[in-house]
């Protein structure tokens, strides 16, 4: 992409988003810039003191209490800015993937649930209040630690199961694409229902990592006699390997980090609540593990959704392209400050969060503006591609020269007179006043 388009991109998005933002519009949109342009996580009453925050420092806490996003808006802003290249392998890849908020200390805060957070030492006890984000995002490169939201949703302690939600976040994400979109992979962890996901009939082909002790079965064999038709066939436990049988595709390939690759896969197997819901269970085995020095175990995904690849390594690349979510989500707290943030409300903490899934956008589309420029200990990529970390660093240049769409503040003129015995009105600013040492008698 030339500098130009890229330029004009990145306005057109800033523009768009300004407009999607409702009451408090623009101290909305001016606390993102303060994000963009904070060289550490900080607070809201620090973000205030941001060069990019005109405003007063209550307005900051204002935005995220008054202020109005239209969600539907900024997801079809967020859908239409997803480029073609955003792909992998030649499909595009999304990752459902969820987080906590830990707010153990907020016992005012409503709609928390227990969640938990890995703490150092053992054993490891981290069950804290919490509010559980679930986030849908593209992964548009094949290395690297990008990834560009495109749907968060709050699990309240009322919600729908985690994946009813994820399901309803990729149906609504397409909805706001469109039909001329290629159809998407999407991966999710263990932790998704199965037979949630093979009953679905969602837009997308979706790969599922299972469990070690998982069961499923194979296809119930045609009785001709009397009865009811069995539904389940012979049982296919991951755990045993007798159970298996012969695999109906198989391939072999060599990896410099993980040598040698086996992956094959069974076709028309079905969970026990689902027998009319088949799908393919692949098994990828490798020869070791980066920097490890135990056996590796298999690997067990599920592919639920139409024809499998051509080629199965494929596979086995979305699903490792999958744990760049958690970069994104280390980025998004430690650099950005998404959970520093402590708001009360937790619809001040949804404005929050989707102003954070914005300001990672405009990363993104900050990044062929930014050069290879690293810190003393940095060592540089053999790929050549920048990091989020380092676009954030150089994103004050940028924003002097693309400008903003929000409005200046209105200057206060002077306060009116008051009569006798009235009180004064607060003064917004305070000064530190002096104490002025006595002089020696």
């Amino acid at each position: 992409m030339l500098k130009t388009d890229a330029w004009e991109q990145l306005r057109h998005f800033r523009q768009e988003l300004y407009n999607d933002l409702g009451l408090r519009q623009d101290s909305l949109f001016e606390l993102v810039d303060a994000v963009l342009t904070t060289s550490q996580r900080s607070t809201l009453v620090r973000l205030s003191l941001s060069t990019a925050f005109r405003r007063l420092w209550p307005s900051t806490c204002d935005a995220l209490a008054d202020g109005s996003i239209d969600v539907s808006a900024l997801r079809k802003l967020f859908a239409a800015t997803l480029v073609d290249s955003a792909s992998v392998d030649g499909r595009p890849l999304w990752v459902i993937d969820g987080t906590n908020w830990p707010r153990p200390a907020a016992r005012a805060s409503a709609d928390r649930t227990w969640e938990y957070r890995p703490l150092p030492g053992w054993p490891q006890n981290g069950i804290v209040p919490a509010w559980a984000y679930q986030w849908l995002v593209a992964v548009p490169d094949v290395a690297g630690s990008w990834v560009l939201p495109l749907d968060v949703q709050r699990r309240g302690p009322t919600a729908r199961s985690a994946t009813e939600v994820a399901l309803e976040q990729i149906a609504a994400v397409r909805k706001a694409q469109g039909a001329d979109v290629p159809r998407p992979v999407v991966t999710l962890d263990s932790g998704y229902d199965l037979e949630t996901l093979a009953h679905s009939t969602v837009d997308a082909d979706l790969l599922v990592r299972l469990a070690k002790h998982r069961v499923v079965y194979h296809a119930a064999e045609r009785h001709p006699g009397r009865g009811r038709p069995r539904l389940h066939g012979e049982a296919f436990r991951l755990a045993d390997e007798d159970t298996h049988g012969q695999p109906q595709l198989s391939t072999r390939l060599s990896h410099a980090a993980y040598g040698e690759v086996r992956i094959d896969a069974w076709t028309e197997l079905h969970v026990a609540g689902a027998p009319d819901a088949p799908f393919s269970v692949v098994r990828v085995q490798v020869e070791r593990l980066p920097n490890k020095k135990l056996p590796p175990r298999p690997l067990w995904l599920a592919w639920i959704g139409g024809p499998l690849p051509i080629d199965l390594s494929t596979l086995w690349r979305w699903y490792l392209r999958r744990f760049t979510v958690e970069h994104a989500f280390r980025f998004c707290k430690q650099t950005l400050g998404w959970t520093t943030v402590r708001p009360r409300n937790a619809d001040a903490a949804d404005r929050w969060t989707w102003l954070i899934a914005s300001a990672c956008w405009q990363l993104w589309l900050a990044r062929p503006l930014v050069s290879d420029v690293r810190l003393p200990w940095e060592h540089p990529r053999p790929d050549g591609l920048v990091t989020p970390g380092q676009v954030h660093r150089h994103f004050t240049g940028i924003l002097v020269r693309v400008g903003t769409p929000a409005r200046a503040p209105r200057k206060r003129g002077k306060s009116p007179g008051r009569r006798k015995g009235q009180r004064p009105l607060p003064s917004l600013h305070y000064e530190v006043a002096r104490r002025t040492p006595r002089r020696a008698a």
